[in-house]
């Protein structure tokens, strides 16, 4: 809507408003109907000028139609409801974003659907409103809700916060490319430090004599405390690069972000030290390592030193040593190394070699139990004992991932205006919390298999 015909409407707003409280009274005087003559002229003025500038404003959407292919024409407000409603479908089925791309590179983050590689187009007009000023890109982004028309016109050192469909397009890749997202307990935290009741102890049930006392119990409960940590990213985008090829970038951009963020995401959950570099939290790998959850790990059998060595039987003890209740939806987490000189070389020689395990990318089952490679976790081959090889269990009986704040960027303009660069910056907050791995002498919900001492 143009501003001259936001202006026509209050205009026109408030002779109504005005004509409506003088045509209430019952008794007016001359000047009063002198005002309604005015007012019913005034109206009339009004109107014809509406009446124009929405036919102003119809013309210049037909206009951008053709010359910007994503951008359908504006209906016939002359047209019955229902065929507006029939051509709108088929107009809408008719707009490829595809053919309006500058480049025809195959996108690798926005590939899923039509409405992937619509989203990597809108993001990168939006580029061109907010970086480049361009003023085609401003009439799509705000005819098209990308940005708000008063957005454009705020000066600082920042070219704002970037929409937020490219932030809900990091998110989905994340957890498409994480290990974490998919199998832990995930939770939205309602606060920064979020507490979640955890049952430790049950009721027991106890034999008694005849008239004898009956003993009582209570459940036992503890806290699972979520932190939530900030986890960030940045790169620099070389201003030409940007303007040569703008949803080619957002596509890279993208897909560069997502990994770094799921591989930090993994890396927490499986072997985070505890240190600052992975945000205070501690994996459940560190802590299986630990005297005091000890009775989580299964040894492998003597002379099983490598990868190489191990067997079904040192594999089948992981299984038995998962508690019960977790044993559902229990599977295997290793690395792709321990996968194929492990896991395939016992079911190859099994005459395993069922398809799934080579096809789709799918690394299929083993023992009858998923498996999710975990880029993160150890895959050293030959000698190498006593070091955690893989992981079995139920980690969403076994882990939380707390999510404070969803991921969100920000476009600078000016950081690097020396180099002619730009600087995306993107952020979410998070937190993991290992529960339930078990005690000294009892296993839990994951346990963990070393290799051989010796």
């Amino acid at each position: 809507m143009s501003r001259k015909l936001k202006s026509l409407q209050d205009r026109a707003a408030a002779v109504a408003a005005r004509l409506g409280e003088l045509t209430a009274l019952e008794d007016r005087s001359s000047e009063q109907d002198a005002d309604l003559d005015h007012l019913i002229a005034e109206a009339d003025e009004v109107r014809a000028a509406i009446v124009r500038e929405e036919k102003i404003v119809a013309k210049e959407e037909e206009l951008r139609a053709v010359v910007e292919p994503a951008s359908p024409a504006k209906p016939d407000p002359e047209v019955a409801p229902a065929a507006v409603e029939v051509r709108q479908e088929k107009e809408e089925a008719k707009v490829e974003i595809r053919s309006a791309l500058p480049h025809h590179t195959e996108l690798r983050a926005f590939n899923k659907s039509d409405r992937d590689v619509e989203l990597a187009y809108r993001m990168g007009k939006w580029l061109g409103a907010t970086v480049y000023g361009r003023e085609d890109d401003k009439r799509w982004c705000v005819d098209h809700g990308v940005i708000e028309a008063r957005t454009l016109t705020v000066g600082g050192d920042t070219a704002g916060i970037v929409p937020a469909e490219f932030a809900a397009k990091i998110v989905r890749l994340v957890d498409e490319h994480g290990v974490a997202p998919k199998v832990c307990d995930n939770v939205s935290m309602a606060r920064e430090v979020y507490n979640i009741p955890k049952r430790t102890g049950g009721v027991v049930a106890n034999f008694v004599a005849e008239s004898a006392a009956i003993g009582q119990s209570d459940p036992t409960y503890a806290q699972v405390q979520l932190t939530a940590q900030k986890l960030t990213v940045a790169t620099r985008l070389s201003a030409e690069y940007v303007a040569d090829s703008i949803v080619n970038m957002v596509d890279q951009v993208a897909l560069e972000f997502a990994t770094a963020i799921a591989k930090k995401t993994d890396e927490c959950l499986f072997i985070a030290d505890g240190s600052a570099g992975f945000g205070s939290m501690t994996g459940v790998i560190p802590l299986l390592g630990l005297p005091a959850h000890a009775g989580g790990v299964v040894t492998a059998a003597a002379g099983n030193t490598s990868v190489e060595t191990l067997d079904n039987d040192d594999f089948l003890a992981c299984i038995g040593k998962v508690k019960s209740y977790a044993r559902g939806g229990s599977a295997w987490f290793v690395s792709p190394v321990v996968y194929h000189a492990a896991m395939l070389r016992l079911k190859y020689s099994g005459g395993g070699n069922d398809k799934d395990s080579l096809s789709q990318g799918s690394v299929g089952t083993f023992l009858g139990y998923p498996v999710y490679l975990v880029e993160c976790m150890d895959g050293t081959l030959g000698a190498d004992p006593s070091k955690p090889k893989a992981l079995f269990g139920n980690f969403k009986q076994a882990a939380i991932l707390g999510r404070r704040s969803e991921f969100s960027a920000r476009m600078f303009d000016q950081v690097y205006a020396t180099t002619d660069e730009l600087l995306l910056q993107g952020k979410c907050r998070f937190d993991i919390k290992v529960h339930d791995v078990g005690s000294a002498s009892e296993s839990g919900a994951v346990v963990a298999l070393e290799t051989a001492a010796s």
